[in-house]
């Protein structure tokens, strides 16, 4: 395992990780005319084979890029590394972040779980960077389950540099804050995206938690639900009310054509209906040209069991090679 650790963010006030990238490079997997990228929120890694089942089938099968958000790493006996293990079930390179670690009571000071971001590719990285992003000021509406476990660590997104024919493509992905404002969260895409190239082709994508609203207590989590019912396309197409979505446009990273307008990608449950739940997973290009009717939300479930794997669906597009 090559662990190699960039720290983009180490100059002037910006934040620097806490944690060094991992990374697992394989041997490169041939490619035809279009590229196939997808986005999970993986709610942990839980439903890790599932995952790996609904990889395997269309219109899922065959990426070459594999964006993820809150995949867990643990120790211990329950050892499990999701987004490791989920590289070497689909034979592609994986570059891990956590993001951060959990302490037990009385651990003095040892870890044992992590929760973090991962890329996987068809091709090997050729560079991988852990970058820190602003921490919003926003009280935690709930604690940890676990009251005295103990949490360290920063909000940490992932750029990484590949090479699909010989054509240089930056990789790149994000988890955003769900409870803080819309400006907030713009604050933290700015951040991460002064580590981003201004320039040269580029897929970037993430759980964006594009909410239009602050989160942070029962009362605003009230006044969103009215909010929603009350207009709920607000909340499938919040572009107007995230500002995070112009830092975007500043870099020449374009959501048109690789996202599927209007349609939710999040569900706290099945029984909510369709039209009253949010859009927060995005995907961006640059220099890069969707192939039309590709674009597409894809539920995340088992087709056994007829259950989610995750509370977020998968987003995913084919793009020209």
């Amino acid at each position: 395992m090559d662990r190699d650790a960039r720290d983009l963010t180490a100059a002037g006030a910006k934040p620097a990780p806490h944690f060094p990238p991992i990374v697992v490079n394989r041997a490169a997997r041939r490619h035809g005319a279009r590229l196939r990228v997808v986005l999970l929120n993986a709610a942990g890694g839980r439903g890790l084979r599932e995952i790996a089942r609904c990889l395997k089938r269309p219109p899922l099968r065959d990426a070459d890029v594999i964006l993820l958000c809150e995949v867990n790493s643990t120790k211990g006996a329950e050892r499990r590394e999701v987004a490791l293990e989920l590289g070497e079930m689909l034979e592609m390179s994986c570059a891990y972040v956590p993001e951060f670690g959990l302490k037990p009571p009385d651990s003095e000071g040892e870890i044992v779980s992590y929760m973090g971001n991962a890329i996987l590719s068809s091709v090997p990285f050729e560079e991988v960077a852990a970058v820190a992003i602003h921490r919003p000021r926003t009280p935690m509406a709930w604690p940890i389950r676990r009251r005295r476990w103990t949490r360290v660590g920063t909000p940490t997104g992932i750029v990484t540099k590949v090479k699909f024919g010989g054509v240089e493509v930056t990789i790149g992905v994000a988890h955003l804050h769900s409870r803080c404002t819309p400006a907030e969260r713009a604050r933290q895409m700015a951040t991460y995206l002064e580590s981003f190239p201004a320039a040269g082709r580029a897929i970037f994508g993430g759980d964006l938690n594009t909410t239009t609203t602050e989160l942070s207590s029962r009362a605003l989590l009230l006044a969103a639900a009215r909010r929603m019912i009350a207009n709920p396309d607000r909340f499938r197409a919040p572009q107007a009310h995230e500002p995070l979505f112009e830092h975007l446009r500043g870099r020449g990273l374009e959501i048109e054509g690789v996202n599927v307008p209007n349609r939710p990608t999040f569900t706290f449950s099945g029984l909510i209906p369709r039209s009253l739940r949010p859009k927060l997973d995005w995907l961006a290009v640059r220099e890069l040209r969707p192939i039309a009717g590709t674009a597409a939300v894809v539920t995340p479930r088992s087709p056994i069991l007829l259950r989610r794997v995750s509370d977020h669906d998968f987003v995913t597009v084919d793009i020209e090679s």
